[in-house]
């Protein structure tokens, strides 16, 4: 019963913050899709910052370089930067 009554107070209190406990494998599976979408998709620069930060926290390490990058390139795409910034990047 007490188990129970743990389990219920946990639910309660994630839908009442807003809060979604998601199970590892998903967790895995969506910092996955993300990285794959970053690099795959033609996205806005922003877009990939916050990919970035999103990997980061993901576990690997220098997502928020790479993102920097792809952020700097998509500029370029769009016609608000030029390529020899880019390329001048870490």
């Amino acid at each position: 019963m007490i188990c129970f009554v743990r389990i219920s107070f946990c639910l309660l209190i994630s839908c009442i913050t807003g809060c979604t406990v998601i199970p590892t494998g998903a967790a895995n599976s969506a910092c996955e899709l993300l990285n794959t979408a970053s690099q795959e998709a033609d996205l806005a620069p922003a877009w990939y910052l916050r990919a970035g930060e999103v990997l980061e926290a993901c576990g690997q390490d220098r997502a928020k370089v790479d993102a920097a990058a792809r952020a700097c390139y998509a500029e370029v795409r769009n016609g608000y930067r030029d390529s020899k910034e880019c390329e001048a990047m870490p």
